[in-house]
């Protein structure tokens, strides 16, 4: 692995810069080789070079390969794999900032497959990327050097994916409000507050919610953070508080009381049971 991190400024002072280089890097995988779960504090793109693997993040699995592009928000947690027959190579880059994560959020509008970008140019961001991990020493001009570079990925992103600054209006409400929940589930949201984010009254976006998905917004939010649990308490050994922590519950009883009012039991003996059937 190669790794080049920016180390002149803090990451308080970067969050708060309208856009800040943090780190890139190249990694060639191991048959099988794994990353997470985990969350982060800031956003992170990878682009895949060479062979396959496997993205798992917020409920949604992808399979990726050459010239994929997989992008990973702030404090989502994420699970990534190398295949085993054709393990990939990639390269990444991360960044701070106060509208990093708008950034972010308007390349995924303009996706498929939400979090992921098909057919990318791969060659001109691993150059760019390549041009920082050739830094040496942690002076001032690198600073800015990596951020210019950083700021042309990003120009290049988003001439690749057919964004529009009108493209929301084109879709639904009700698909835009599942989308928010979809990136935002591990927040203490709050169903009104949503709806003002809509500019709608909260009895109209559940109505039309429902319309769309035979469900109503709460319900599909507390299925999607139930899903995630059942996956986190037989995927991973994070603690029953930890996960109830970053599926945006209030506290651990919190989270065990929905958990077994939902599955009939706690999540202890659901992880057991799930790894004893497993085995």
């Amino acid at each position: 692995m190669k790794e080049y991190k920016e180390t002149l400024y803090t990451s308080i002072r970067k969050s708060t810069s309208d856009l800040a280089f943090y780190s890139a890097g190249y990694e060639k995988c191991e048959p099988g080789y794994s990353y997470g779960p985990r969350y982060r504090s800031y956003q992170l793109i990878h682009f895949v070079l060479k062979g396959k693997g496997e993205l798992h993040i917020n409920e949604h699995t992808f399979q990726l390969a050459e010239g994929d592009a997989f992008i990973i928000p702030s404090d989502k947690i994420s699970y990534y794999k190398a295949s085993e027959e054709d393990p990939w190579c990639y390269v990444w880059i991360s960044f701070l900032g106060i509208d990093s994560e708008n950034y972010i959020y308007q390349l995924m509008t303009g996706l498929d497959d939400i979090y992921i970008v098909h057919n990318v140019d791969i060659e001109k961001y691993k150059e760019l990327i390549f041009k920082i991990l050739e830094f040496q020493g942690k002076d001032i001009s690198r600073y800015f050097y990596a951020n210019s570079l950083l700021n042309q990925i990003m120009a290049y992103l988003f001439e690749e994916i057919p964004f529009e600054e009108n493209q929301r209006k084109q879709n639904s409400a009700a698909d835009e409000v599942k989308f928010y929940l979809d990136v935002n589930y591990a927040e203490k949201l709050v169903l009104k507050d949503v709806a003002k984010e809509f500019g709608v009254h909260p009895n109209y976006m559940t109505r039309i919610f429902h319309e769309k998905f035979g469900t109503s917004p709460k319900k599909y939010l507390m299925d999607l953070k139930l899903k995630k649990a059942c996956h986190l308490l037989t995927t991973t050994s994070l603690s029953i508080g930890v996960i109830a922590g970053s599926l945006g519950f209030d506290d651990q009883l919190a989270f065990s009381r929905i958990f077994r009012k939902e599955f009939g039991e706690a999540p202890s003996r659901y992880r057991k049971k799930e790894r004893k059937e497993e085995a």
